[in-house]
């Protein structure tokens, strides 16, 4: 109903129907209140009839000129809304509507343009996910693949078959953490916020985080270190989260047997400081520019398990967070990455 009264050719007609309506309206109220002024003043002159009359109907003209001026403005607006939404309904989220502060549907339009910018990130969300998922995801599919028909021809030993299935279960793994971590990185980098913050204790999120990777660098005889002030601060902890186990966990993997890892925190001006230390093997001077680039992998960690997603999700998050990552290192001296956090 509303497009048939707002679309270009009817809202035309409309404007010049309640025209044409108001200004019989008026002035026939004009000639009324004329007329009941001729009786009540009989007595008066022909001239003061002929001035209120002439009067009036020139009040009923203005009058309905503003009518049809106001309905045609507020018509080109709602018009100007309903294009917008068109272009949306035909798959064009670009479509965005200018508007100047005062405007009677400046709030009209700023939900349209928030609304588009929504699509448009959903649309990027969905389009990334789809292109880096199908991408990275024949490696593993391959290798399940390849083995699982080697399972089926038979004629394995019991050996060969477990080792197999092993690496069919591992392959599977990386499969669901690749989906997981793809999934991840695509809605942070549609994001411009982290999600809800609360109040956090860092000190003790971050001692969280290595207790739960306690299997891995207990497994290795690594020596953990901290020195963890207490911090307060506010944010986002289920993200925060994955910085503190993507750089733990890659300290634990480059780090050899026996090794040691150095935690620290501490708060600096307005910044809480984190620094995590390894004795690894360290990474090369012409990768370190470009290890928080997505799938980037150095040389060095070419024999480890991985996807070149981790140190992605840590950049974006703290740079949702307001903050800032960077990393020192030096082959076979190990690495230090710094994480600053407004407080």
């Amino acid at each position: 109903m509303i497009d048939f009264f707002l679309n270009k050719k009817t809202s035309k007609l409309l404007l010049v129907g309640i025209a044409v309506l108001s200004f019989m309206v008026l002035l026939g109220m004009a000639a009324l209140t004329v007329a009941l002024v001729n009786v009540l003043a009989n007595s008066l002159q022909f001239e003061v009839y002929t001035i209120t009359y002439v009067a009036l109907v020139g009040f009923a003209v203005v009058l309905s000129t503003a009518t049809t001026i106001v309905f045609y403005i507020m018509a080109k607006k709602a018009q100007k809304l309903i294009d917008g939404l068109s272009r949306v309904a035909a798959g064009d989220y670009s479509a965005e509507i200018d508007y100047r502060r005062g405007d009677t549907f400046t709030r009209v339009y700023k939900n349209f343009n928030k609304m588009t910018a929504e699509l448009r990130s959903v649309k990027s969300l969905r389009d990334d996910f789809v292109h880096n998922f199908s991408h990275e995801i024949k490696t593993p599919l391959f290798s399940i693949q390849g083995f699982a028909n080697l399972l089926l021809e038979g004629g394995l030993t019991e050996e060969e078959e477990r080792k197999f299935l092993t690496i069919i279960s591992v392959e599977a793994g990386r499969l669901g953490q690749l989906a997981d971590s793809i999934l991840l990185l695509s809605k942070l980098e549609n994001q411009q916020l982290l999600g809800e913050r609360t109040p956090l204790k860092l000190d003790a999120e971050i001692t969280d985080c290595i207790i739960m990777l306690e299997r891995e660098w207990d497994g290795k005889h690594i020596e953990i270190e901290t020195d963890l002030a207490p911090v307060k601060l506010e944010g986002d902890g289920a993200m925060l989260r994955q910085v503190w186990i993507n750089l733990l966990s890659n300290a634990i993997k480059f780090t050899p047997e026996g090794g040691k890892i150095e935690v620290g925190l501490k708060r600096e001006g307005d910044f809480a400081v984190v620094k995590i230390k390894d004795s690894g093997m360290g990474i090369a001077a012409e990768d370190l520019p470009r290890i928080f680039e997505k799938y980037y992998r150095s040389a060095s960690a070419s024999g480890t398990e991985g996807n070149g997603l981790g140190l992605a999700i840590c950049k974006r998050v703290c740079a949702l967070a307001g903050g800032d990552i960077s990393a020192e290192s030096e082959v076979g001296k190990g690495s230090t990455f710094t994480v600053s956090l407004p407080v």
